[in-house]
C-alpha cells in the first residue's frame, strides 16, 4: 500500500503554502492548529474514556492528602520523640538518684509584658 503524500494547504493569514501537520505558519507564524480539517477515523481506534475530574478539584484533593499525610507523620514522629526524651529524662533521673541522696526543686517564673505604643 503508497502512502498519500502530505497534503499541502494555504495559510488562512498569508496564503504561504504549508503541510498539514504543521502546527504554525513557517512565514508568518500563525497558529495552525485550529485551522486544520477534520479527520475520519474508524470507530474501533476510538477508545472510551471516564470523564476526568478538574484540575482544580484534583489539586485540591491532593493538597488535601498530602496535608493530612503530612500531619499524621508529623503526630507520630512527635510521639516518638516525646517517648524518647521521656525515657532519656528518666534513665538521667535514675542515674541521679544512684549517685545523689538529695533532691533540689527548683522553680522559674517568667513574666511576659507586652507594651502597645501608639
Amino acid at each position: 500500500m503508497v502512502d498519500a503524500a502530505p497534503l499541502t494547504l494555504a495559510c488562512p493569514d498569508c496564503a504561504e503554502p504549508h503541510d498539514a501537520i504543521d502546527n504554525y505558519c513557517r512565514n508568518c507564524g500563525m497558529f495552525l492548529r485550529d485551522h486544520r480539517l477534520p479527520v475520519a477515523r474508524p470507530a474501533a481506534a476510538l477508545e472510551v474514556r471516564r470523564p476526568a475530574l478538574p484540575t482544580p478539584i484534583r489539586r485540591a484533593a491532593t493538597a488535601i492528602v498530602l496535608g493530612t499525610a503530612l500531619k499524621i507523620t508529623a503526630n507520630i514522629v512527635g510521639k516518638l520523640l516525646a517517648q524518647r526524651a521521656a525515657n532519656k529524662a528518666s534513665n538521667r533521673a535514675l542515674a541521679r538518684r544512684e549517685r545523689e541522696s538529695t533532691v533540689v526543686s527548683e522553680s522559674h517564673f517568667v513574666r511576659r509584658t507586652w507594651i502597645q505604643r501608639d
